[in-house]
This record gives structure tokens, sequence and C-alpha cells, in this order.
């Protein structure tokens, strides 16, 4: 239930004027901010936008007008108490250190904040708490990397989560999020949101038209120096506000020349989205079909625009209720809503694809749908048949190992068979020498069975057991291949204690005969592997070493990329330490990559669900 509550005034700009030289930058401004608010502005180049960002963060006095914040006048604070007060910028050309890492300059730009979670000081600990804040908020970058090194798109992220750490009463945002990748862009907007539903300001300058409507709660419109508008952002259609912003639309004197030049943008980006390579499908406001592009007529399985016109979607998708349910979630919501991997049931198909339902609003009121798929059938089933040639490499290792574990009790049992052919057994030796054969024909049977069991593409249960046990039964089934290769295998635990995990048991065999089946790999000259388990704080953790030649990549940590491989072999697809992490992952466990510098080869930690 949304709430009557009056917002709160947090920042107010009134009769704000700004001259530079013969220009005016700004000229009688009258703002008001609100305590929990995404406010967008937006104009063309030139329009005063920078200049209004810089005032707003203290960087710029106005030459007439006043700035407020809290009620109380910027004149009276300094620009480090602006900053103390919770107000921070990020600039449109980005501020950072190139020379010194990603850590490094999230301290630069929070040192108090880094130092009142520290009694004493250390590179070390600056590295520990950007690690400690970038995994909490989910933000792929590696503290310890030089900026110079980054990417445009990391750089641009770095940029605005080095304002993050200490969260800001205000956040200016200075055509911020331009250079952001889809991925980088996607996780700022929910930090921003987490922000704005904390009660802070978030102030985000831009051009970019698109950008308002995913994020933004109001939006004002700033031209030559003059706020034209300031309206909430489902209150103003797209193309009106393109025409208030952008004085080429503006110049349109003639309404009659304005209807055609706007009929035509309408006429093209129609024909724009007919022939999208994505399926489009577009609702009115009772959720019936009024057009679907080329992509999704073939996908849908119609021959033309009039067999699917006017369907409703509830028809088409009645075997789908998760698309139905996605759909009412983004109106209730208002913004738009997706689904992974989702399966899909169409006449008497069946895919698997990805979806995005968009809500349309004309101001306040719903004329529509917007349904984006995507396809990935194909896609799954290339990854399923990849995922199968790791497995069944996996299993190319046991093959020797198991040969030689089965013949060794079957001459035995060969070797008693014969005796008693030849009645050289004593009647009173039998049946210690028929409780020995079934132990022999039982030990078989293990090894087969724990191989079958491996192969087999069973329903993913977890289940409980202690990790020691299969560790055993995993190196008695490889050993022999690894004393053909001249590699040793040395497993170290406490005897006496038990180790539980709890996950799928199959999984957890895949995981140990990945990671040795890269040692084996590297260790094609012979060499050594250990496997120690023990426990710590947090439970059952694995190390696997060995001592091969390491990790060649810039970051170690793509090791857990797909297809991304340092074994430079035709049959290595660069799947496997990434099936590894995927595994443990969504088993609640980890997989990380020990640096020991002066050591030789390289060790996995792996945090054992338990």
């Amino acid at each position: 239930m949304e709430s009557n509550r009056e917002p709160v005034t947090l920042l107010e700009l009134r009769d704000v004027s700004t001259r530079f030289g013969a220009i005016k930058a700004l000229d009688g401004i009258n703002m008001t901010f609100h305590e929990g608010e995404i406010h967008a502005v937006v104009g063309e180049h030139g329009a005063g936008k920078s200049t209004l960002a810089k005032t707003v963060s203290h960087l710029i006095s106005p030459d007439r007008g006043a700035v407020l914040y809290q009620g109380k006048p910027y004149s009276q604070m300094s620009y480090k108490e602006t900053i103390a007060a919770g107000v921070r910028m990020v600039f449109q050309k980005m501020q950072l250190n190139d020379s010194l890492t990603v850590a490094e300059n999230m301290f630069i730009a929070n040192k108090k904040e880094f130092q009142s979670r520290a009694a004493s000081f250390s590179q070390k600990k600056v590295t520990k708490l950007t690690e400690a804040f970038f995994r909490e908020n989910r933000i792929s970058l590696n503290p310890k990397t030089k900026v110079s090194s980054l990417e445009l798109s990391d750089r641009a992220l770095l940029s605005i989560v080095r304002n993050l750490y200490f969260p800001p009463r205000v956040l200016i945002l200075d055509e911020a999020l331009e250079k952001l990748s889809a991925q980088g862009l996607e996780r700022i907007i929910q930090i921003l949101r987490k922000l704005k539903n904390n009660g802070s300001l978030i102030l985000f300058i831009t051009h970019r038209i698109d950008d308002l409507y995913m994020i933004a709660d109001r939006v004002s419109v700033v031209r030559k120096g003059k706020v034209i508008i300031t309206d909430d952002i489902h209150e103003l259609d797209k193309i009106s506000l393109i025409k208030m912003a952008y004085t080429q639309f503006s110049r349109l004197e003639d309404e009659q020349a304005q209807a055609h030049e706007f009929s035509q943008l309408l006429k093209y980006n129609e024909v724009i989205l007919k022939q999208l390579p994505i399926s489009l499908i577009v609702t009115n406001y009772d959720n019936r079909i009024r057009t679907v592009n080329e992509s999704a007529l073939s996908f849908l399985g119609f021959r033309d625009q009039a067999q699917v016109q006017n369907i409703s979607i509830e028809a088409l998708f009645s075997g789908n209720p998760e698309i139905l349910e996605l759909m009412d979630e983004a109106q209730a919501n208002r913004e738009s809503c997706s689904r992974y991997h989702l399966p899909l049931s169409l006449n008497s198909s069946s895919c698997t694809v990805n979806i995005v339902v968009f809500p349309i609003f004309d101001g306040g009121l719903l004329i529509g749908n917007m349904f984006i798929l995507e396809d990935i059938t194909e896609r799954e089933r290339l990854r399923d048949q990849l995922v199968l040639s790791e497995k069944l490499a996996s299993l190319g290792l046991l093959a020797a190992g198991v040969g030689h574990e089965i013949n060794n009790p079957l001459g035995v049992i060969s070797n008693y068979l014969e005796s008693f052919k030849m009645n050289k057994i004593a009647e009173d030796e039998k049946t210690a020498i028929f409780d020995y054969l079934f132990e022999q024909i039982n030990y078989i049977s293990q090894i087969i069975g724990n191989l079958v069991s491996f192969s087999e593409n069973q329903t993913r249960v977890s289940e409980s057991f202690n990790a020691a046990d299969e560790i055993r039964k995993i190196i008695n089934l490889i050993r022999f291949n690894g004393r053909e290769k001249d590699i040793s295998i040395r497993f170290s635990c406490d005897e006496e204690e038990m180790f539980p995990v709890c996950m799928n048991r199959n999984e957890f065999k895949q995981v140990l005969l990945n990671l040795f089946k890269n040692s084996f790999e590297v260790l094609s000259g012979g060499g050594g592997i250990s496997v120690n388990l023990f426990h710590d704080e947090k439970g059952t953790v694995l190390l696997f070493r060995d001592d091969g030649p390491g990790i060649s990549f810039e970051d170690p940590n793509d090791v857990f990329l797909p297809f991304k491989s340092s074994k430079k072999m035709s049959s290595n697809y660069g799947l496997g330490l990434s099936l590894c992490f995927n595994i443990l992952n969504r088993s609640g466990g980890d997989i990380s990559l020990l640096q020991e510098e002066g050591r030789r080869g390289c060790c996995f930690k792996l945090s054992l669900p338990s």
C-alpha cells in the first residue's frame, strides 16, 4: 500500500544563477529534491546540466541565489563539510589514479570510513575491506588489479562504487552510467534503488532519454540554463520529453510539419521493431496482441499478422502460467520483469526461453505490454553436450585404474578356481577360501558400482556423506593411472574425525575428478598431487595441490570462466573448473585459487557444504 506521507525536502535551489563570462549557464533555477527519490535531469549538450550538478555538489558557488541542504545554506558550509555531510559526486570525466590498485582508489575516496574499521592500517587491510565490500554488493572487480589495466566499463564501475562505501545522503551522477557494461549497469541500478529505499537522494544527470524510464522517479528538463518542467516520470511520455529537451525538435514551429516529423519517426521505429532478430510481442490494455515482429511470427508458428491479431496473451500462453504471473508482477511493480531459462510449451512443441515483460504506461494508465522472448533451446543443448564431454573425459581418467583394480581380484579368483578344478584344496580350507573369494567378488562389485553410479544421468539430490570416504574411493580408482604417469597422490586427514558434506554425491565425485584430470594433464612428465581435508570455523575444507607449472593467466580467477583454458590441447574445452565452480556454488559451497608465493604449482581451496 502506497504511503500518503508528504515527501521530505533534502536539497533545494532558490533562484540560482551562474555566469561564465558572457554565457549564462544557469538562469534563475528553482528546484526541490526529496529524500528517497531518484531525480533525473535531462537536456541537450550545453543546456547547463553539468553546471547544475557541480552547484548541487558545492563545487561551484552561484553568482545569485542559494542552495540549501537540510535547510542549511551551502554558504555556511565548506566543501569538506559538504562531503562529510554525505554529498558525493561522480564526475563525467573519471577521477581515478591509474598507478594505484582498485582497493587503493577505494581507500583514497573513503579514507575516514576505512580507518574507522581498522585499528592499524596497511595495504593488506585496504584490500581486505574492499574485498568484503565488493562481495557484499556483488561487484565484479578485483581489488588487487591496477586501475591502468582496467577496461573502460570497469573504470566507470569503479568511479561509481568508490563513492558508495559510506552510503551517501546525496549522490550526483553526471553522465556516469553511459560507459558501464550491461552487467555493470544492472548491478548499479539495483544499488541505486537500495539507496533510494534507505532515504538517499540520487541526482541523475543524463542526455539519454531511455535511461530515465529505467530508474527515475521524477525528471526535470533543462534548456539554456532554465528548468522547463519538473514532473513524475510516468506523467511524461517519451516523445513529449524529447520535444521539450532537444531544440532540434522544438524548432519545428509549424504544427503540421511537426506532426509529420513524428509520424515518420514512429513509422521508422515500427520498421526497426519488426526486423529485430529477437521475438517481440506487443499487446493492448486488455492483453490482446496488437503486433508481433517477423521473428516472433516464425517462433510462434504463425504465417502472418492477421492470424495472430487480437489473440489474448492468456490464450497464447495458456500452458505457461509462469509467463502470465510475470506479466502480473510487471504491471503491479510498474517496471520490467524477466525470467531466464524458462521452459515454454507452444502447441505440441517445447523449448527454453529468456523472457522480459515491459508494462507500457501513458501517465498512470496501463495501455499495454511488450514481451521480448529469446529462444535459447539450441544454446542449452550445445551446453549440455559440452558438459557431457567433460564428464566423459573424467570417466576416461578412471578407465585404466578400474581395469587394473579388477584384474587383481580376478587373477586371485581364477587361481583358486583352477585349484578347485584339480582338487588341490583340502576340505577344511574350503570354507575360508569361499569367504575370501566372495570378498574379492564384492570388491569388484563396489568398483563397478562406483563407476556406474558416476556415469548415470541421475536426478540431482543432495545427501549427507563423509567426504574422506569418497576421496579415498576416487583415489583408489585412479591410483594405477597415476603410477603409470609417475604421479604420486597423497591424501591426509584426521582419521578419527568425520567430515560431513551435504550435496549430490556424484557431483562431488565430478568435482574431484575434474581437479585430478587437470593435474594429470599438466603433470605429463610426472609429479605430485596432495589432497588435504580439515575443519575450519565455517566447516569442511579441502585443499587440492599439484606441483605443475601453475596458472599463467594475468587474473588467476579467470580459470573459473567457461571456455578459458591455459592448456593448449584441441580436446580441452576449458569447462572443467567452470563446472566445479558451478556445482559447488549451487550446492552452497565455494572454490577459489590460492596464491602461494615461492611455491611451484597451484592450489585450490574448496569450502564444502555441510
